[in-house]
């Protein structure tokens, strides 16, 4: 099997976008399954209720990753610190046991506190059924999460395909089957992915049963366990961003915006389909790439790239997410757009962050990540009322982007002391301004400037953006060696 670092610089690229595309589609098919399922289901129920079994599943995400607490990020970095296989499969085996042991001590507290879990977020009718009915999804969750990981880091992408992909499916198919020949209500749509998660789950732990054994001793967990702490931490806090988003909503607003703020997010994570497609490949190519002597030469070209494409994107998604919003769930979704370029354009800050900071990785000091993520909820918790009171469902969108701006600068900042890189920030850096200027614009002028019912400020935005990169991020070298990778021959 081919590795990155046994390729030159072009082989390496083309490694990454090969892998990118081969996780891309799993993910993205995964989105357009869900996007499939968001009409069905925003039609199907009322706005609010939409909005409520959107928080149950950001909810269901948070459990899932206390209930983790580090360990993939953990297995991840110690998979790769020998070619032992004896070594691999305690790391692997030692890492699920931990795991399953959380899921014994914790989910029977919230399976017992069910009642009054969802007496407090408002589910309403049933809303102990629910609640349990949600919580019974973890475990299996979690099964489908560490398989992908471990088909992930071994590089098995047409098992990683085929679990990714194939729940998403089986979820889709039992939405469309609920809502078109039965009256689906919110239980029935939580006993679909519960069913979904434990068929996947259970074929996933059979596909990397080669990695597993009995722990013969402890010793690797507690290697781990030192870096895997601080990424439970930092896990817990980037999946509660999303649960406080919402509870703020929730809070300050109706459970009316919070169905539309849901619909905005759903829009926004489209932005999801590039991002988790080029993070799933990034962490095994800067892994496999970091002890290369020109390994720093490969981050700054894969920096420049992204940042460009991923901006572009953003300000893409921006100009037709009103018309997508209430294309999926009908004009009862209007407004909804406001939020999509504040939530997007926070992933994709965040996203550039997992460049920038890769030297935290490399140094295992995982704990200096708990700064930046504490910095991030700080700053969200704080600048998400204040510009909700002054801007609406925009502001809230805006005071996450405020959380995930400060989390990328602090981590870069963090990363250059504990594991310097010869970055050069200049370029990105002006871009990221320039897209936040045009999308502040954007903000200010919403449901103007528009043809056909597409925003012209963000498009216009792309265009710009586009053609100043070439030269904002590549000189008259890079654009040389750019072109001679793609085999192109630059113009004289």
């Amino acid at each position: 099997m081919t590795r990155p670092n046994t390729l030159d610089l072009g082989g390496r690229l083309k490694f990454l976008a090969k892998d990118t595309v081969i996780y891309g589609l799993g993910g993205a098919l995964n989105k357009v399954l869900a996007l499939i399922t968001f009409p069905l289901l925003a039609r199907h129920f009322s706005v609010a209720d939409y909005g409520l079994i959107d928080l149950l599943n950001t909810s269901v995400v948070l459990l899932v990753a206390l209930l983790v607490f580090g360990q993939d990020s953990a297995v991840a970095r110690f998979f790769y610190e020998t070619t032992d296989v004896a070594y691999r499969r305690q790391v692997v085996s030692q890492s699920l046991a931990f795991q399953a042991g959380g899921m014994v001590c914790v989910l029977p507290l919230v399976w017992v506190g069910a009642g009054h879990i969802g007496d407090v977020m408002s589910v309403g009718e049933d809303g102990e059924i629910i609640l349990k009915l949600t919580v019974l999804q973890a475990p299996f969750f979690l099964l489908v999460n560490f398989s992908q990981n471990i088909l992930k880091w071994t590089f098995q992408r047409r098992r990683f395909l085929f679990v990714s992909v194939g729940s998403a499916i089986a979820t889709m198919i039992g939405i469309v089957i609920g809502t078109t020949f039965f009256d689906l209500t919110i239980a029935g749509v939580f006993i679909i992915y519960l069913a979904a998660r434990a068929v996947f789950g259970l074929v996933g732990l059979w596909f990397v049963r080669e990695w597993l054994t009995r722990p013969t001793d402890w010793d690797r967990l507690r290697e781990m366990m030192p870096f895997a702490v601080p990424f439970g931490v930092i896990c817990a806090l980037s999946a509660g961003l999303p649960v406080m988003e919402r509870s703020m909503v929730q809070s300050f607003f109706s459970t009316h915006e919070l169905g539309l703020f849901a619909a905005g997010a759903k829009v926004a994570l489209l932005i999801g389909l590039p991002i988790n497609a080029f993070e799933m490949s990034w962490g095994p190519f800067s892994l496999a790439l970091f002890k290369e002597k020109d390994a720093a030469a490969s981050y700054q070209l894969v920096l420049k790239g992204f940042t460009v494409t991923i901006f572009g994107i953003v300000l893409g998604l921006s100009a037709f997410a009103e018309p997508i919003v209430t294309l999926l769930g009908s004009s009862r979704y209007e407004g909804a757009g406001v939020v999509v370029f504040g939530l997007a354009m926070g992933l994709a800050v965040q996203a550039i962050g997992s460049i920038t900071s890769v030297g935290i990785v490399f140094s295992k000091k995982s704990y200096l990540v708990l700064y930046s993520y504490g910095a991030m909820v700080l700053v969200a918790a704080v600048a998400i009322p204040l510009l909700s009171m002054n801007f609406g469902l925009a502001g809230v969108a805006w005071g996450s982007l405020a959380g995930y701006l400060t989390k990328t600068i602090v981590e870069t900042w963090l990363a250059q002391r504990a594991y310097p890189l010869d970055w050069n920030y200049t370029g990105p850096s002006m871009l990221a301004v320039a897209a936040l200027l045009i999308g502040l614009f954007h903000q200010a002028t919403f449901g103007r400037f528009e043809v056909a019912g597409l925003s012209m400020v963000p498009l216009l935005g792309v265009a710009a953006l586009v053609i100043s990169a070439w030269h904002i991020l590549f000189d008259a070298a890079g654009r040389t060696k750019i072109l001679s990778v793609l085999r192109f021959k630059p113009s004289t």
